[in-house]
């Protein structure tokens, strides 16, 4: 099969509209001579029809994940998707860290805590002697659902943990002050370092994400900090069974303490890679798309 007889879907959420990452690798798919279209996830489309559907703006996976889950396995079975629907699965749970920690890559400190264990909000932070702390949803996108905590909870936080716990799993963070300073976004294409972020939240907040008005600007890490992020890389892609290579994007987010980098997310899934904003970005992952689609 060659570049000009393959026909590739850009996945998206609830419409069929790109965004500004996946015009630019449509434009570098088609500069490569394929044939290009966005893909609504859930809707009717036949996935055979395309030779390659590569997931990247599908953020309303999170409120209707056993269909999310189930179109994987229908369209696995009929085109190649990427990421890998395997890392997918496993990416979607952000207790995927606690399989990372247990392999030796040093995640933030993070207690996770399954739905309908009882926990208290003010037991988790007095066992781990925390004063403050972040709350996240297992699964969701866009710091959603995700607030923190200082100090000894009041009635009105302990009440709204332990409604979301009675539905969902949680994870609780140590609080990283250095989020101030900005969060590190390490991208990998291919299994190969691109490029990184620095994403700084607005003065007044502490979520890391554009809804909250965060600003963002391109890094230049240590060679130190990028191989620790690569080896997070490489401990997912083993922890499924795959090469680092296997993997089509990646993006290390966490930050530096101390000159180490320590894990606060692994995104597998549809995270922001600024590929318009960076030179060859774009094309580079179009490489990466191709090789995997073609193998």
């Amino acid at each position: 099969m060659t570049d000009a007889t393959r026909r590739l879907g850009i996945v998206t959420g609830d419409t069929p509209e790109l965004t500004e990452d996946g015009r630019a690798l449509a434009d570098a798919l088609r500069d490569r001579g394929c044939a290009v279209e966005p893909v609504v996830w859930d809707d009717d489309g036949d996935p055979s029809a395309f030779d390659g559907l590569v997931v990247r703006s599908c953020w309303d996976y999170h409120e209707r994940l056993e269909a999310f889950r189930g179109w994987l396995t229908t369209a696995e079975r009929a085109s190649t998707v990427l990421n890998d629907p395997e890392l997918v699965r496993w990416n979607v749970h952000k207790f995927y860290l606690r399989e990372l920690r247990e392999a030796g890559v040093d995640v933030l400190p993070t207690a996770f805590l399954e739905a309908g264990s009882g926990a208290t909000l003010g037991a988790v932070l007095d066992e781990r002697g925390w004063t403050d702390a972040v709350v996240k949803p297992a699964v969701g996108t866009s710091s959603r659902g995700v607030w923190r905590c200082t100090g000894p909870p009041g009635p009105d936080e302990r009440e709204r943990f332990e409604a979301a716990l009675e539905r969902t799993d949680l994870l609780v963070q140590a609080f990283a002050p250095e989020v101030h300073d900005g969060e590190l976004s390490l991208v990998f294409l291919g299994g190969e370092f691109s490029h990184a972020n620095r994403s700084v939240p607005a003065p007044d907040d502490f979520r890391n994400h554009p809804d909250y008005g965060n600003s963002l600007e391109p890094a230049d890490p240590a060679r130190g900090v990028v191989e620790q992020g690569r080896a997070a890389l490489a401990a997912a892609a083993e922890a499924n069974g795959r090469r680092p290579e296997a993997v089509t994007y990646a993006r290390v987010d966490g930050i530096v303490r101390d000159g180490t980098f320590r894990l606060m997310e692994l995104e597998l899934v549809e995270p922001y890679l600024d590929l318009a904003r960076r030179d060859d970005a774009a094309q580079r992952l179009a490489e990466a798309v191709a090789a995997r689609v073609g193998r």
